[in-house]
């Protein structure tokens, strides 16, 4: 299962995650951001501090960031709405894309082992027909 960080922007600091979190895809990372949005934003409002500027990247495994996730985004809905369902559709594209590259690359091993396989199988037609006489007239 893919592992994603989430780095948090707040007030000009980056908060990096050193441990990460393992997801089936992207699109539930990205709901579980939303969630941990709202229970942080909570946490900030709580000591008078304001959330809406904050941010939330997704990083996969190498560390590139995925995407970005304004906190504005969840506390907003209303606004965020239609972003959030492009959003959404753009995850389950992206993450049919990420299934169809990796589809693609076994494909093509598998390809290149048949291709090996025929290559030794006319090589050996070859040395047999080269050892049969041939027939002068």
């Amino acid at each position: 299962m893919p592992r994603f960080f989430f780095n948090l922007r707040s007030q000009g600091d980056v908060s990096i995650d050193e441990i990460g979190t393992e997801f089936s895809c992207l699109e539930a990372a990205y709901l579980d951001a939303c969630d941990a949005i709202l229970q942080i934003a909570f946490d900030k409002l709580r000591s008078r501090q304001d959330p809406s500027r904050d941010t939330f990247e997704i990083a996969d495994g190498e560390r590139k960031v995925l995407m970005q996730v304004p906190f504005v985004e969840v506390l907003q809905p209303r606004a965020a709405k239609n972003i959030a369902r492009m959003r959404l559709e753009t995850l389950r594209i992206l993450d049919n894309c990420l299934h169809q590259v990796a589809r693609s690359e076994a494909l093509q091993v598998a390809i290149s082992a048949e291709l090996e396989q025929a290559k030794k199988t006319c090589s050996g037609i070859r040395a047999n027909l080269a050892r049969i006489p041939s027939r002068s007239s």
